[in-house]
């Protein structure tokens, strides 16, 4: 099933309507490639606040799911995942969408997977204003690290 979630753009989206309702209600887009990926969030009435940019709590929801959803798609969904602890350094305002890159901090982030072992591991995630297409990106307006902590899913009994 958690390899079904990460290839069917559907069923990630009756998945996250019944399971992750702040998913579903954000809006968020994520593009599950290895190679390239990101999370876009389009700015909604629920992810602004009275300023009409993106509240830093909305801000910081989203840079945790993002990050979840980066490490759930590399460990192919074999590991319960935790989030330790967030930071995040503002920059500039964002006034539009965000676009959220994420990259491990951790050179070993793969043999950790491998090991089969409980792991720590730290990401960094660079938010992007959301460009004028989709899938572009524009100025960045800030940065965020999270640690999270992961461990093998048994099916032992």
């Amino acid at each position: 099933m958690n390899r079904a979630t990460i290839r069917s753009p559907f069923l990630r989206w009756i998945l996250s309507f019944v399971f992750l309702p702040l998913v579903w209600h954000l809006g968020l887009r994520i593009n599950y490639a290895p190679d390239d990926f990101f999370v876009e969030v389009p700015h909604r009435r629920i992810n602004r606040n009275s300023y009409g940019t993106v509240g830093g709590a909305a801000l910081l929801a989203n840079l945790e799911l993002a990050a979840g959803c980066y490490l759930f798609m590399r460990t192919d969904g074999g590991h319960r995942i935790v989030c330790r602890n967030a930071n995040y350094r503002f920059m500039l305002p964002s006034t539009n969408g965000l676009r959220l890159e994420v990259e491990p901090l951790d050179s070993d982030l793969e043999a950790a997977i491998r090991s089969g072992q409980p792991f720590n591991t730290n990401l960094k995630v660079n938010v992007f204003s959301r460009g004028d297409a989709p899938g572009e990106r524009g100025r960045r307006i800030g940065r965020g690290e999270l640690k999270f902590h992961l461990w093998p899913v048994t099916t032992d009994v």
